[in-house]
């Protein structure tokens, strides 16, 4: 009996290091992602977001989306929004008014896929594996909360093993999903503060729903 438990003891000691091992492992590969998004200037992706209720997709939009900072400017085929930090601006397609908001993180962290950049550090359980997309050698990342009510609850991040750079996020909220499949990315970028800022020039006739 005490070999058996000894046994046990010796499984689960070595699987735990193994988990622990994975999750140290997953976090340097975001961590080289952040360092590169981040350290590179603003970047700016195309991209293809699907929503999916289940397995069963919803909708796909098709876009480019350009981050500085905490600021970003996501132009689709269905939504226009500005963000410079603090107030956002949202612009549906065929639509003549524009809802101000002052967004909260978790409002934010819904918009802008590139949240993930700074989610991981906490509240998050993080594992990897092997994973081919297009033909190309990556990663898959995969981050699960470990708080109940938290806005996301799990995000699936493809990461190329050359480059560090994403090629797909998945986010989980409840039982809905959105894939975003980055179509190019630019780092390096950088640009006048008013291009993250509504500008109602640009826009004449439109009218300004504050909901601040």
């Amino acid at each position: 009996m005490r070999f058996f438990k000894i046994l046990l003891l010796t499984v689960l000691g070595a699987l735990i290091a193994a988990e622990t091992v994975r999750a140290q492992s997953a976090r340097s590969i975001l961590d080289k992602t952040a360092t590169k998004l981040k350290g590179s200037g603003g970047l700016q992706a195309t991209f293809e977001a699907t929503t999916f209720k289940g397995l069963s997709p919803q909708g796909t939009a098709v876009g480019t989306i350009r981050v500085q900072g905490n600021r970003f400017q996501i132009d689709s085929d269905q939504m226009s929004t500005w963000f410079d930090g603090t107030t956002q601006w949202s612009l549906l397609a065929g639509s003549n008014e524009v809802n101000l908001t002052t967004p909260t993180p978790e409002e934010i962290q819904q918009i802008n896929p590139y949240t993930f950049v700074d989610l991981y550090k906490s509240g998050y359980r993080l594992s990897v594996s092997d994973a081919t997309y297009q033909g190309k050698s990556c990663y898959e990342v995969r981050m699960v909360a470990t708080r109940q009510g938290s806005s996301i609850s799990e995000m699936r991040i493809t990461i190329d093993r050359s480059s560090y750079l994403p090629h797909s996020i998945r986010i989980r909220e409840g039982a809905d999903w959105t894939r975003i499949r980055v179509k190019s990315l630019a780092t390096g970028k950088s640009w006048a503060d008013s291009v993250f800022r509504f500008d109602s020039k640009k826009h004449p006739g439109m009218e300004i729903i504050d909901l601040r």
